[in-house]
Formats: C-alpha cells, structure tokens, sequence
C-alpha cells in the first residue's frame, strides 16, 4: 500500500490555502487602500485649510455723513453664490461702530474682481484708521483697513 494523502484530503487542503492566500491578500489591500485614503483627505483639508476664498485687494473710506466704504475683492478658486453680504466697521481699537449688510446680486465667479459698496449712519472721523470685514454669503470673511477721508 502506497503512503499519501488522498484526494479528498488534498482539495480540502488546497481549498484551504486559497481562502488563506485570498483572505490575505483582502487584508492587505484594505489596509494600503484606508493609509492612502486617509493621507488623501488629510492633504485636501490642509490644503482648503489654507485656501483663501477671497482677498480684499483694497478699502477705501469716506468720512461723509452717511460714511462711504468701497471695497474691492478678489475671489478665490472657487465660485461664490449669490446672497447677503455684511461689512463691519471697528476703530483701530477692535470696537464695532457699525454693520451692514447687502446683497450680493449675482455669483461670483472664481478668479473674479468685484466692487462693493456700502453706506453707514456712523460718521467716520478724518484720518482715523478703521478695521473692515467683509463676510460673504457661506460666511467666509476677510478683513482689511482704511484711513477715513
């Protein structure tokens, strides 16, 4: 008599080899697959971490009664939708004198220049320095300075 194993024996240990090598191979690229996923979003959100929507390329202000405020925005990467706009006005100091609020009439398309106007009851003092941030709809906000004129 021949010594072996026999033929059932061996598909069962062959069946048995493959669901390993199979289950291993799962594992394995489950594992490389959730490393690179999480490196990905880790990138992404430090890099819209960093992103800018838009910058306040200048301000200007008047000291009229109703006070004048032009500011001047350029956006970022991404469009901006349509919606209420809100400008507030502080001393040097950080003390909100006033804000107002508009709405933004069309979208801002990325990469665009866009001119905003604003008009407050606060009378601004001659050359006094004032803070001014600028939320746009979404609630991303800016801020910049000016010298009353």
């Amino acid at each position: 008599m021949r010594k072996g194993i026999t033929p059932v024996i061996a598909v069962v240990l062959l069946l048995m080899m493959t669901v390993a090598a199979a289950g291993a191979a799962f594992f394995w690229i489950t594992t490389i697959q959730s490393r690179i996923q999480g490196q990905v979003g880790t990138q992404a959100s430090e890099s819209a971490a960093g992103a800018k929507p838009f910058k306040i390329v200048s301000v200007s202000c008047s000291n009229a009664s109703p006070a004048q405020i032009n500011v001047t925005i350029q956006n970022g990467q991404l469009t901006i939708d349509a919606g209420q706009t809100a400008i507030t006005v502080s001393d040097i100091n950080g003390n909100p004198i006033s804000t107002n609020t508009s709405t933004l009439s069309s979208n801002l398309e990325a990469n665009s220049i866009t001119f905003l106007q604003f008009y407050i009851r606060s009378g601004l003092t001659k050359n006094s320095r004032y803070s001014v941030k600028v939320t746009l709809p979404g609630g991303s906000e800016q801020t910049g300075s000016c010298t009353a004129k």
